[in-house]
């Protein structure tokens, strides 16, 4: 059965069932199949392209829809975030060359020039299905067709879009159903951005069980007086979001079981899970759950998964990332994790350098060069070790270093660039770091904080916000290695005169 016909018998079932709720209002099932019905057809009236559809919106049901709606009439959709930078978007558009884009917001003059073939979808395009309403699946995106392509960051600057079939995301729904706590009438929490590959473990989940996503604005998730309004005026069952979220919340002592209490479980992925918070998240709420999940965009989410308990917690200073999932094979090939099996998306879209880079086959499976360095213990579990390339995790992102660098390479005044984490006795990133190489003269702290500013101002077109340097570090030239590549490893300690 395909993921929309799942979507579609559990709304049945329900259709006066909260399918999303935002913050001042709640949207049903039979909302969700109206609506996404309703903007099918104005995509098909549009356009009969085999290319994807790009949709541009916030966190919100009718992104939601739109997204849905793509599928429905037979398209992968690349979710593009509304508060995304221009110029980011602009390349990211030039690069899909997208059959239509779907736009769920106002857009400014740039994105309304850039955007020609766009169809709007505004509250007006709410609409109920009929009760017994015959849906058309015939069209609807199945096997191995791409479901959706998520950009992320790539090495050159340019983002890569990861484009993940249809089965592997239905392999990914029917494990998180089945080997996660199963709660009735879950209610679960959606705060990740569309765009973020995090967002799927709950999309999917809750939508074919007939569950409730209680879905956080970016102005709630970046607002804390309107973060903790809602969490503690909202029941949620199952928390999905990043650990770095997780510790945002702790910081307010109304977030506990005793407050929460029917917060059953906790499900973490996007970066490694401290011990240190997963002790605060056991003494906030003793009774719930909490996994730890592990998984890159191009292996649908995630692959694995252990929940953590107060034996893990004394065993190691760093938590194991689980057990393979069904249909997936781990392998340490020369320390690097490797992932094999159905989890594997397809690739990077249209980019065949990038995908025969990463990709590849292992007994006529495919598989994936994570550039994580791990390790498994005899029992199968899965142990991460750090990156063996130049891309992190920060607050949940997956970032490449050497994106940043490209981008502030091309500013004005900058001769070379090298961007580098602060990591915590956690093994946490804290923060990044920008040292560069400019003929710039300061003749004081202020000139050089002039500088900086004008320069984050520059790359702030062309990066997202949570890739920003937080500091910046202006040397006159760089350490070498003898075979002359940049000493990262010499340059990491020599944090000068940053800002």
């Amino acid at each position: 059965m395909k993921l929309l016909e799942q979507i579609f018998a559990s709304a049945k079932k329900n259709p006066q069932g909260i399918a999303l709720f935002e913050r001042d209002r709640a949207y049903t099932y039979g909302e969700l199949m109206g609506t996404i019905v309703q903007i099918s057809k104005k995509i098909t009236d549009e356009t009969q392209s085999g290319r994807p559809i790009l949709i541009f919106g916030k966190n919100d049901f009718l992104t939601l829809a739109s997204m849905l709606a793509a599928n429905f009439s037979g398209f992968a959709y690349i979710p593009v975030d509304a508060h995304t930078p221009f110029e980011r978007t602009e390349m990211i558009f030039s690069t899909a060359k997208p059959a239509l884009v779907v736009t769920t917001t106002d857009l400014s003059e740039d994105f309304a020039e850039l955007f020609t073939d766009e169809i709007s979808v505004s509250k007006k395009d709410i609409s109920v299905s009929e009760k017994d309403a015959d849906f058309d699946f015939s069209k609807a995106v199945s096997g191995a067709a791409g479901n959706y392509i998520i950009y992320t960051s790539g090495t050159t600057g340019v983002p890569k879009g990861v484009e993940v079939s249809h089965d592997n995301l239905v392999t990914f729904t029917n494990w998180m159903n089945n080997d996660f706590l199963k709660i009735e009438n879950n209610q679960i929490l959606s705060q990740a951005l569309y765009s973020f590959d995090l967002s799927i473990f709950s999309l999917y989940p809750s939508l074919t069980t007939g569950g409730s996503l209680i879905s956080l604005s970016r102005e709630e998730t970046t607002n804390f007086k309107l973060l903790f309004e809602r969490l503690n005026s909202t029941t949620i069952n199952t928390w999905v979001s990043t650990p770095s979220f997780a510790d945002i919340c702790l910081l307010d002592p109304s977030f506990t079981e005793k407050n929460h209490p029917e917060l059953q479980q906790f499900i973490f992925c996007g970066e490694e899970l401290t011990v240190k918070t997963a002790e605060k998240l056991l003494t906030a709420f003793p009774s719930a759950s909490i996994f730890n999940t592990y998984g890159p965009t191009e292996a649908t989410g995630a692959i694995s998964s252990v929940k953590i308990t107060e034996k893990l917690l004394t065993q190691s200073n760093r938590l194991p990332i689980g057990y393979a999932k069904p249909g997936v094979e781990l392998k340490i090939i020369d320390g690097e994790i490797v992932i094999v099996g159905d989890s594997v998306a397809k690739g990077y879209f249209e980019n065949p350098e990038k995908t025969a880079e990463a990709f590849f086959t292992v007994d006529g499976k495919p598989a994936y060069h994570t550039g994580d360095a791990g390790s498994i213990s005899a029992d199968g579990m899965l142990h991460y070790q750090g990156r063996i390339d130049f891309q992190v995790k920060f607050n949940g992102f997956r970032i490449e270093l050497q994106d940043i660098e490209a981008n502030l390479q091309k500013l004005k005044g900058i001769d070379k660039a090298v961007v580098l984490p602060k990591i915590n006795d956690q093994h946490k990133v804290t923060a990044l770091v920008a040292y560069l190489q400019t003929a710039q003269t300061f003749s004081d702290r202020a000139a050089e904080r002039a500088f900086t500013k004008c320069l984050k101002s520059e790359l702030s077109k062309t990066i997202m916000d949570y890739m920003m340097p937080s500091q910046f570090v202006y040397l006159t030239d760089f350490p070498l290695t003898p075979n002359g590549k940049v000493d990262r490893k010499a340059l990491a300690p020599k944090e000068r005169g940053g800002n």
